[in-house]
């Protein structure tokens, strides 16, 4: 072979660089590490956002808790009134006479040095002697006649309990807190005595115990009462039924971003309703907060490590 064409063929092979393997490539190192960092601040939001909502999950639940414990005081104040009107001397015999005027010289003092708004002292066949209010109270009517509630508290009088209970009921005055009472005459029952709050100022009470807005709904899931600006949308009938059975807490949101627990309502000892308990929702902006935090912190050590690599590499020239 002549001397010019082998000169040729080794200056064409020298100047011929090996191919550079694909998992060198500096393009694929580039996009590796933007994958990874946007990975990493995806689930570092995510974890901000789960985090918060679970806290916030837990508050409800215990705000909840708090609501029914409140609500058995408010019971205890009721029935603690009723007791004081019912074991007073007089009231009976005033109940038996059909005599208002008694029973308001009666009762008037006893429900002025009570917490509780509304008193009624009604006889067996509905008709309401003598009705005292607080101020703002719903105002009276003149029977509580078809009333389910006179009717077993006459009857179980003599019980263990001496026909003394509270439950839930829906008046044309709208949802209300009854305790309600036989008026003993020698050991017959001649009357009842209810003992009342509205059931929107029983929330109004212990929202402000529990730091939440509360909403009470009806065993079918319609709301009847609530401390939020706007009425919550209905629950499920299916839902309703089941937590008023016992099932679960459920957690929901309404009004976009209000997160709402629904559990039951404890009415003497037993489940009466389902109640809501909801708190606005903050976890979104904690993790887009999050998510800027952590994206502005990778960049920032990329281009720290960059200038450092960069100062070392001049150095490296000189």
């Amino acid at each position: 072979m002549p001397a010019d064409v082998r000169h040729e063929l080794l200056s064409a092979h020298a100047s011929t660089r090996p191919r550079e393997p694909w998992y060198r490539r500096r393009a694929l190192h580039l996009l590796l590490g933007i994958v990874v960092a946007v990975l990493a601040v995806l689930w570092a939001g995510q974890r901000a956002h789960q985090g918060v909502l679970d806290n916030l999950d837990a508050r409800l639940r215990d705000a909840g808790a708090g609501a029914d414990a409140g609500l058995v005081s408010v019971e205890a104040e009721q029935l603690s009134a009723l007791r004081a009107i019912t074991f007073t001397q007089g009231v009976a015999t005033a109940v038996q006479d059909n005599d208002p005027a008694s029973l308001n010289r009666l009762v008037t003092p006893l429900h002025a040095n009570s917490n509780v708004p509304m008193v009624d002292v009604v006889r067996p066949d509905g008709k309401v002697l003598l009705a005292v209010r607080s101020k703002g109270a719903p105002r009276p009517v003149a029977s509580r006649a078809g009333m389910p509630a006179i009717a077993h508290a006459m009857r179980e009088a003599r019980g263990v309990r001496g026909g003394r209970f509270s439950e839930l009921a829906i008046f044309k005055t709208g949802p209300t807190l009854v305790t309600i009472g036989p008026v003993m005459q020698q050991r017959f029952p001649v009357g009842v005595v209810l003992v009342m709050t509205p059931l929107a100022d029983v929330l109004g009470r212990l929202s402000q115990e529990v730091g939440a807005d509360l909403s009470v709904y009806t065993a079918d899931g319609d709301p009847i009462a609530t401390t939020a600006i706007d009425d919550p949308p209905a629950v499920d009938r299916f839902t309703a039924r089941s937590l008023v059975g016992g099932a679960a807490i459920q957690m929901r949101f309404i009004h976009g971003d209000d997160r709402e627990a629904l559990g039951r309502l404890i009415v003497d000892h037993q489940p009466d309703a389902v109640l809501g308990v909801s708190l606005h929702d903050n976890s979104p902006a904690t993790q887009w907060a999050v998510v800027l935090l952590t994206a502005l912190g990778i960049v920032a050590t990329v281009l720290i490590l960059a200038t450092f690599w960069a100062r070392v590499a001049n150095k490296g020239r000189r």
